[in-house]
Formats: structure tokens, C-alpha cells, sequence
């Protein structure tokens, strides 16, 4: 009885009885109507009125007629769903004996009965529908989980962390394999991501290209705001120079540094199997201390450039340079590359707004200007550009 009351109170229509029936004729019934309310009491000899203004009931002892004031905007009782007929309105809302007040309240009684059995009924239609639906949802739910499990143990074994991975990556993965778009999933797929990268935080993973070697600490600069290491640089230099080997000499982040420190003797060996003069670019990343910038040589023209994503200048690593050049000149015997050399700075390229991101432009700088491209990115692609370095590194090739 509870649940019934519970169901027929949600849909609209509450059915409660205050006392046990007397002997003879006597009881007290209360109707709720999504639209009517009405309050019937019925006693041999003691008729009532209802006021609607006082909210109560009076008693007239001279009459021994029912009378009751309505508001009729509603008819008390309608035809139901399932056919029955109602009860004739003026005979519901005229005088009655007795007899026609046992008439009217049995039935009322069979109406809403029949109303509660179909609500009942639909109610618990609406319970299997539910429960086949959470089901639908529990297994979907599974195999989505399943697939994400999947997804990201592949890209913990390719790339020994999640660090590349994207939120997009994992929607583009779930709507290959469920022909479905999962957009509004995104709160379950980054609890997953969540959840399993605090299980796997460590892994013995390293990349191997060349005479370099990247481990996990190397790789870990290229997350969030972390400051890139020489490694990472010189790594990615490579490929660089790999990509376009007739035309890009990228030099070693430690080149200026031992220029500095010890002189041309110094770095005399470092190009012993290559001739600068014969390439197109040279690429020479300065490391100082907390920074990083860029250098290239331009042999056609015969410019030396400085790119520097803080708008800075450092004269002197351009003087280093072109002494440098002239110096190799004269050992290599090319004389034509002994004048003309002129030095520019490079304005009106893209800037880093933090403090952080300064070795993420360099590599992009060196990129663009290797396979001859615009620089068109800026500080708010610098997470998307960390990530395409991460993966260029583990796959040793360059992407698009």
C-alpha cells in the first residue's frame, strides 16, 4: 500500500482514507485532483457546506441536504484513458439523499481505483524500461572503459607516458571503434586518464636515435611548463638535419659554449666531416644558463640571424659566430666567404608569454625555417606543440 501511495502521490493523485468505515453510513474521504480538491463528509441528519474563503466546514442543522459551493473551471471527474464514463456533473454538484451520496462516493471510488491500477501499471513499465536502459548504459559504459583501458596501455607501451596524449586522441580512438561521438563523455574519459596514469607513474622506457639517448627524465621536460634540457634540443636538431640532410647543419647546444670557453681549436673538429659552405642554413641553438635563442646562417646571403622569442638581443653571441665563420673560411680554404657577412635581428616573430616555453619556440623556429615554412603559432599552442615534439622524439621522425 505504501508503494502505491508513494507512486499515485508522484503522478499527481493522492488517495487516503482517515478512518475505518462506521456502522450504517459515515466516513471521512479525501480527494486530490491535479486540478479539483474536494473535501466530502458525509453523516445522517448533519449535512455540510464548504466555504472556500474560510477553509472550513460548517455544519447547517435545518437542512438535511448536502450542499457544497465549487469552483467550476474543472469538471470534478473526467473521462479516463481507458474509457469509462463519468459521472453526469449536475447530478455530482445538485442536492443529494443519502442514497445518491453513497452512489456518488462508490463511485469515485471505482474511478480512481481504476486510475491507480493503470498508473501502477505504467509505473512499473516505466521501472523495466529504466532498468533495461541502466543495463544498455552499465554495458556501453564497460566497453568504453575497456576500449580507453586499451588505448591508453598503447600509448604507455609506444610512448612511456602519457604526456602526448590528448583528450582529442582518445575521443577520436572511442568514435573509430563505436562509429559514435562521445563529446559529452569527456568527464568519464579524463577520470580514466586520471585513474591510470596515477597507477603507472614510472616507467623504464628510452628512445635510442643515432649517438643520443632520451630516458624519461629527458622526456618529462616536454611536459607542462617544465624548461627543455640539451638533450631533447640536440635530439630533435637532428632530426631536423635528417629531414633536409643537403640543405640544414644543426649544431650541438654545446657549440657556443665550448666556442666561448676554449676558442676555435676548441670546435675545429666538430665539422671534420662536413663542409658548412655547402649547405643552405646553419641552425646553432644558444643555451645561456635560463634561455634559450636562436642563431642561423644564411650561406647564400651570407646573414647571420638572431631569433629570440623575448624580444632579446645578445650581440655578442652573433659577434662569437661570425668570427667563427671566418675563421672556418680561412681553415677550409673558401675565401669567397671571407666578406660580405652582415648580422640581423629578427622582429615580428612569435613571442612566449611565460617563463617557460623559450626552448619549445626554438625547436619550432628551427623547424619552420628548416622545411621552409611560416611561423604560424603562438604561446597558446605551445601545449599542443609540446606534445607533437614528444611523439616526433619517440617515433624519431618529424610529423606534420
Amino acid at each position: 500500500m505504501k508503494k502505491q501511495k508513494k507512486i499515485l502521490w508522484k503522478k499527481g493523485i493522492h488517495l487516503a482514507f482517515s478512518e475505518k468505515w462506521n456502522a450504517g453510513f459515515g466516513g471521512f474521504k479525501k480527494l486530490y485532483f491535479p486540478q479539483n480538491l474536494c473535501f466530502l463528509k458525509a453523516k445522517l441528519g448533519r449535512p455540510v457546506v464548504w466555504h472556500r474563503q474560510s477553509k472550513h466546514f460548517q455544519c447547517n442543522k435545518r437542512g438535511l441536504h448536502i450542499q457544497k459551493t465549487w469552483t467550476q473551471d474543472v469538471p470534478l471527474c473526467s473521462k479516463t484513458k481507458s474509457g469509462v464514463a463519468t459521472q453526469n456533473v449536475s447530478s455530482l454538484y445538485a442536492k443529494v439523499k443519502r442514497k445518491d451520496t453513497k452512489h456518488f462516493i462508490s463511485s469515485s471510488r471505482s474511478l480512481l481505483k481504476l486510475q491507480a491500477d493503470k498508473l501502477l501499471s505504467s509505473a512499473k513499465n516505466l521501472g523495466r524500461e529504466y532498468c533495461r536502459e541502466k543495463s544498455l548504459l552499465k554495458a556501453v559504459t564497460g566497453l568504453s572503459a575497456n576500449t580507453v583501458l586499451g588505448f591508453l596501455d598503447e600509448v604507455m607501451k609506444k610512448y612511456g607516458s602519457l604526456v602526448p596524449l590528448s583528450e582529442k586522441d582518445v575521443l577520436g580512438r572511442l568514435k573509430d571503434v563505436f562509429n559514435e561521438d562521445f563529446s559529452n563523455r569527456k568527464p568519464f574519459i579524463n577520470r580514466e586518464i586520471t585513474n591510470y596514469r596515477a597507477r603507472h607513474q614510472k616507467c623504464n622506457f628510452r628512445i635510442f636515435y643515432n649517438k643520443h639517448m632520451l630516458d624519461m627524465d629527458d622526456l618529462a621536460t616536454l611536459d607542462g611548463q617544465n624548461w627543455l634540457n640539451d638533450q631533447v634540443i640536440n635530439m630533435y636538431g637532428e632530426l631536423i638535419m635528417d629531414a633536409v640532410p643537403d640543405k640544414v647543419h644543426f649544431f650541438n647546444s654545446f657549440f657556443h659554449r665550448q666556442l666561448v670557453t676554449k676558442g676555435y681549436n676548441g670546435v675545429k673538429r666538430w665539422t671534420k666531416k662536413v663542409d658548412l659552405f655547402k649547405k643552405s642554413l646553419l641552425l646553432i641553438p644558444i643555451h645561456l644558463e635560463v634561455h634559450w635563442s636562436l642563431i642561423t646562417v644564411t650561406l647564400s646571403s651570407r646573414i647571420i640571424s638572431f631569433y629570440d622569442s623575448q624580444g632579446i638581443h645578445f650581440k655578442f653571441c652573433v659577434e662569437n659566430i661570425r668570427k667563427y665563420l671566418l675563421t672556418e673560411a680561412r681553415e677550409k680554404n673558401r675565401p669567397e666567404f671571407l666578406q660580405g657577412w652582415q648580422t640581423a635581428v629578427t622582429k615580428c616573430i612569435p613571442q612566449q608569454k611565460n617563463d617557460s616555453d623559450c626552448g619549445v619556440f626554438v625547436l619550432q623556429y628551427c623547424k619552420c625555417l628548416a622545411l621552409e615554412q611560416p611561423f604560424q603559432f603562438s604561446q597558446e599552442d605551445m601545449p599542443r606543440v609540446r606534445k607533437r615534439i614528444y611523439k616526433e622524439l619517440c617515433e624519431c621522425r618529424l610529423l606534420d
